[in-house]
Protein backbone atom coordinates (compact mmCIF):
# COMPACT_ATOMS: atom_id res chain seq x y z
CA UNK A 1 0.00 0.00 0.00
CA UNK A 2 2.84 1.91 -0.47
CA UNK A 3 1.93 3.70 -3.30
CA UNK A 4 -1.47 5.30 -1.47
CA UNK A 5 0.50 6.12 1.47
CA UNK A 6 2.72 8.54 -0.46
CA UNK A 7 -0.67 10.40 -0.63
CA UNK A 8 -0.94 10.67 3.14
CA UNK A 9 -0.65 13.97 4.78
CA UNK A 10 0.54 14.63 8.43
CA UNK A 11 -2.62 14.00 10.39
CA UNK A 12 -2.95 10.66 8.06
CA UNK A 13 -0.26 9.51 9.18
CA UNK A 14 -1.16 10.11 12.95
CA UNK A 15 -4.36 8.49 12.82
CA UNK A 16 -2.64 5.68 11.05
CA UNK A 17 -0.09 5.08 13.79
CA UNK A 18 -2.56 5.69 16.69
CA UNK A 19 -4.73 2.80 15.04
CA UNK A 20 -1.71 0.42 14.26
CA UNK A 21 -0.93 1.25 18.09
CA UNK A 22 -0.87 -2.47 20.02
CA UNK A 23 1.35 -3.86 23.05
CA UNK A 24 0.54 -7.29 21.74
CA UNK A 25 1.94 -8.05 18.64
CA UNK A 26 5.01 -8.21 16.88
CA UNK A 27 5.10 -4.20 15.69
CA UNK A 28 7.83 -1.67 16.54
CA UNK A 29 5.33 1.21 17.64
CA UNK A 30 7.92 3.07 19.21
CA UNK A 31 10.15 3.13 15.95
CA UNK A 32 6.97 4.01 13.91
CA UNK A 33 6.13 7.18 16.29
CA UNK A 34 10.15 7.88 16.35
CA UNK A 35 9.77 8.43 12.49
CA UNK A 36 6.52 10.19 12.31
CA UNK A 37 8.02 12.54 14.78
CA UNK A 38 11.00 13.01 12.48
CA UNK A 39 8.78 12.77 9.25
CA UNK A 40 7.85 16.39 9.00
CA UNK A 41 11.08 17.75 8.31
CA UNK A 42 13.18 14.42 7.14
CA UNK A 43 11.96 12.72 3.52
CA UNK A 44 14.28 9.50 4.41
CA UNK A 45 12.43 9.44 7.80
CA UNK A 46 8.84 9.65 5.93
CA UNK A 47 9.99 7.36 3.41
CA UNK A 48 10.56 4.64 6.07
CA UNK A 49 7.78 5.14 7.96
CA UNK A 50 5.95 5.01 4.58
CA UNK A 51 7.42 1.77 4.58
CA UNK A 52 6.96 0.40 8.26
CA UNK A 53 3.18 1.63 7.96
CA UNK A 54 2.91 -0.43 5.11
CA UNK A 55 4.77 -3.62 6.46
CA UNK A 56 2.49 -3.12 9.80
CA UNK A 57 -0.68 -2.86 8.02
CA UNK A 58 0.13 -6.37 6.13
CA UNK A 59 1.08 -7.73 9.33
CA UNK A 60 -2.16 -7.12 10.68
CA UNK A 61 -3.96 -8.83 7.91
CA UNK A 62 -2.56 -11.77 8.93
CA UNK A 63 -2.51 -14.05 12.08
CA UNK A 64 0.53 -14.03 14.39
CA UNK A 65 1.53 -17.54 13.55
CA UNK A 66 0.91 -17.26 9.82
CA UNK A 67 3.28 -13.78 9.98
CA UNK A 68 6.12 -15.57 11.36
CA UNK A 69 5.93 -18.53 9.00
CA UNK A 70 5.58 -16.30 6.16
CA UNK A 71 8.69 -14.74 7.77
CA UNK A 72 11.04 -17.29 7.25
CA UNK A 73 10.44 -17.75 3.57
CA UNK A 74 10.12 -14.27 2.81
CA UNK A 75 11.53 -10.48 3.53
CA UNK A 76 7.92 -9.49 4.76
CA UNK A 77 5.76 -11.86 6.83
CA UNK A 78 2.41 -9.57 5.65
CA UNK A 79 -0.09 -10.54 3.54
CA UNK A 80 -0.59 -8.45 0.36
CA UNK A 81 -2.61 -5.46 0.17
CA UNK A 82 -5.29 -7.36 -2.16
CA UNK A 83 -5.64 -9.86 0.07
CA UNK A 84 -6.25 -7.58 3.12
CA UNK A 85 -8.77 -5.69 1.09
CA UNK A 86 -10.49 -8.51 -0.45
CA UNK A 87 -10.90 -9.82 3.59
CA UNK A 88 -12.40 -6.55 4.20
CA UNK A 89 -14.50 -6.96 1.82
CA UNK A 90 -15.83 -10.46 2.80
CA UNK A 91 -15.94 -8.95 6.28
CA UNK A 92 -17.82 -6.39 5.11
CA UNK A 93 -20.19 -8.01 2.87
CA UNK A 94 -19.88 -5.84 -0.23
CA UNK A 95 -18.42 -6.66 -3.77
CA UNK A 96 -15.89 -5.00 -5.94
CA UNK A 97 -14.76 -5.35 -9.17
CA UNK A 98 -11.59 -7.22 -9.69
CA UNK A 99 -8.18 -5.43 -11.19
CA UNK A 100 -6.76 -2.73 -10.97
CA UNK A 101 -4.48 -0.85 -8.83
CA UNK A 102 -4.55 -0.95 -4.66
CA UNK A 103 -5.78 2.48 -4.96
CA UNK A 104 -8.67 1.87 -7.29
CA UNK A 105 -9.14 -1.23 -5.06
CA UNK A 106 -9.59 0.73 -1.86
CA UNK A 107 -11.51 3.48 -4.06
CA UNK A 108 -14.00 0.91 -4.88
CA UNK A 109 -14.11 -0.70 -1.30
CA UNK A 110 -15.29 2.71 -0.02
CA UNK A 111 -17.68 3.79 -2.82
CA UNK A 112 -19.24 -0.11 -1.84
CA UNK A 113 -19.43 0.36 1.78
CA UNK A 114 -21.48 3.49 1.39
CA UNK A 115 -23.70 2.52 -1.78
CA UNK A 116 -24.50 0.08 1.10
CA UNK A 117 -25.47 2.40 3.81
CA UNK A 118 -27.23 4.62 1.32
CA UNK A 119 -29.59 1.76 -0.47
CA UNK A 120 -30.54 0.35 3.09
CA UNK A 121 -32.17 3.84 4.00
CA UNK A 122 -35.99 4.50 3.06
CA UNK A 123 -36.09 7.98 0.69
CA UNK A 124 -37.81 9.37 3.99
CA UNK A 125 -34.51 8.11 6.02
CA UNK A 126 -32.04 9.28 3.80
CA UNK A 127 -33.93 12.93 3.34
CA UNK A 128 -33.33 13.62 7.02
CA UNK A 129 -29.46 11.64 7.62
CA UNK A 130 -28.96 14.52 4.67
CA UNK A 131 -30.77 17.43 6.46
CA UNK A 132 -28.85 16.64 9.44
CA UNK A 133 -25.03 16.78 7.70
CA UNK A 134 -25.76 20.30 6.35
CA UNK A 135 -27.22 19.38 2.93
CA UNK A 136 -29.81 22.57 1.91
CA UNK A 137 -33.68 21.52 1.09
CA UNK A 138 -33.65 22.12 -2.23
CA UNK A 139 -30.39 19.85 -3.19
CA UNK A 140 -32.05 17.10 -0.89
CA UNK A 141 -35.18 17.19 -2.50
CA UNK A 142 -33.49 16.91 -5.87
CA UNK A 143 -31.82 14.13 -5.39
CA UNK A 144 -34.69 12.22 -3.21
CA UNK A 145 -37.00 13.03 -6.64
CA UNK A 146 -34.15 11.58 -8.92
CA UNK A 147 -33.95 8.46 -6.48
CA UNK A 148 -37.28 8.01 -6.74
CA UNK A 149 -38.19 8.43 -10.47
CA UNK A 150 -35.07 5.81 -10.77
CA UNK A 151 -35.98 3.07 -8.61
CA UNK A 152 -33.17 1.27 -6.94
CA UNK A 153 -30.04 2.46 -8.31
CA UNK A 154 -26.65 3.29 -7.78
CA UNK A 155 -26.82 6.84 -5.58
CA UNK A 156 -23.86 7.77 -5.55
CA UNK A 157 -23.99 8.56 -9.60
CA UNK A 158 -27.10 10.72 -8.31
CA UNK A 159 -24.99 12.90 -5.95
CA UNK A 160 -22.30 13.38 -7.83
CA UNK A 161 -24.60 14.68 -11.07
CA UNK A 162 -27.01 17.34 -8.75
CA UNK A 163 -24.26 18.19 -5.77
CA UNK A 164 -21.11 17.37 -7.97
CA UNK A 165 -17.56 15.85 -6.78
CA UNK A 166 -16.79 17.72 -4.25
CA UNK A 167 -19.65 17.58 -1.88
CA UNK A 168 -20.16 14.22 -2.83
CA UNK A 169 -16.78 13.49 -1.70
CA UNK A 170 -17.90 15.25 2.03
CA UNK A 171 -20.70 12.98 2.32
CA UNK A 172 -18.66 9.98 1.59
CA UNK A 173 -16.04 10.72 3.93
CA UNK A 174 -19.20 11.68 6.63
CA UNK A 175 -20.61 8.15 6.49
CA UNK A 176 -17.26 6.27 6.25
CA UNK A 177 -16.04 8.03 9.50
CA UNK A 178 -18.84 7.34 11.16
CA UNK A 179 -18.11 3.61 10.90
CA UNK A 180 -15.29 3.62 12.04
CA UNK A 181 -16.04 5.31 15.10
CA UNK A 182 -18.55 2.74 15.27
CA UNK A 183 -15.36 0.47 15.12
CA UNK A 184 -12.50 2.24 16.89
CA UNK A 185 -14.82 4.05 19.49
CA UNK A 186 -15.94 7.96 19.57
CA UNK A 187 -13.68 9.20 21.19
CA UNK A 188 -11.05 7.89 18.96
CA UNK A 189 -12.44 9.10 16.53
CA UNK A 190 -12.77 12.82 17.37
CA UNK A 191 -9.58 13.91 15.76
CA UNK A 192 -11.27 12.35 12.17
CA UNK A 193 -14.16 14.33 12.65
CA UNK A 194 -12.05 17.65 12.95
CA UNK A 195 -9.84 17.41 9.83
CA UNK A 196 -13.20 15.95 8.23
CA UNK A 197 -14.60 19.56 9.18
CA UNK A 198 -11.37 20.98 7.52
CA UNK A 199 -12.46 19.91 4.21
CA UNK A 200 -15.85 19.90 4.84
CA UNK A 201 -17.03 23.40 6.65
CA UNK A 202 -20.52 22.94 5.56
CA UNK A 203 -21.11 19.13 7.15
CA UNK A 204 -22.79 19.96 10.41
CA UNK A 205 -20.28 19.14 13.92
CA UNK A 206 -23.08 17.52 16.18
CA UNK A 207 -20.42 14.92 17.40
CA UNK A 208 -18.06 12.63 16.46
CA UNK A 209 -20.87 10.33 14.66
CA UNK A 210 -22.15 12.66 12.46
CA UNK A 211 -23.77 10.02 10.39
CA UNK A 212 -26.10 7.88 12.22
CA UNK A 213 -25.36 4.33 10.74
CA UNK A 214 -28.34 1.95 9.28
CA UNK A 215 -28.82 -1.26 10.94
CA UNK A 216 -26.83 -2.84 7.90
CA UNK A 217 -23.87 -2.69 10.20
CA UNK A 218 -25.16 -4.46 12.72
CA UNK A 219 -24.73 -7.98 12.08
CA UNK A 220 -20.53 -7.40 11.91
CA UNK A 221 -18.43 -8.56 14.01
CA UNK A 222 -16.02 -6.26 13.88
CA UNK A 223 -14.32 -5.64 17.31
CA UNK A 224 -11.75 -8.24 16.70
CA UNK A 225 -8.13 -7.18 17.40
CA UNK A 226 -7.05 -7.59 13.54
CA UNK A 227 -10.48 -6.16 12.18
CA UNK A 228 -10.13 -3.67 14.31
CA UNK A 229 -7.21 -2.46 12.45
CA UNK A 230 -7.61 -3.44 9.15
CA UNK A 231 -11.02 -2.41 8.53
CA UNK A 232 -10.75 1.41 9.68
CA UNK A 233 -7.41 1.57 8.49
CA UNK A 234 -8.75 0.06 4.44
CA UNK A 235 -11.43 2.41 4.43
CA UNK A 236 -9.47 5.18 5.74
CA UNK A 237 -6.78 4.87 2.78
CA UNK A 238 -9.73 4.69 0.55
CA UNK A 239 -10.55 8.24 1.27
CA UNK A 240 -7.04 9.26 1.19
CA UNK A 241 -7.00 7.56 -2.51
CA UNK A 242 -10.50 9.41 -3.55
CA UNK A 243 -9.19 12.88 -3.05
CA UNK A 244 -7.54 13.36 -5.91
CA UNK A 245 -10.19 11.82 -7.86
CA UNK A 246 -11.16 8.00 -8.66
CA UNK A 247 -8.93 5.96 -10.49
CA UNK A 248 -11.56 4.29 -12.49
CA UNK A 249 -12.88 7.55 -13.76
CA UNK A 250 -8.96 8.87 -15.05
CA UNK A 251 -8.27 8.19 -18.57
Amino acid sequence: MEAILKKCQKEDFNYLSEVLDSYLSFTDDKKRKSLLAQSGSSPNAKKELITLIDKQIKYFGSSDLAYLKRALFSSSGGVSATEIINDVCEKLSVKIKIGGSVEARLERLVNAVVEKELLSKSPEDLSNAFKDIGMGNADIKAVIEKIKGNGKVLILPILVEILGPKITLGIIETIIISLIAQIIGREAAKQLVKELMKRNPWVNALGPVLWVLSGAWLAFDLQGPAYRKTVPITLYLGIVALRDGAEDTKS
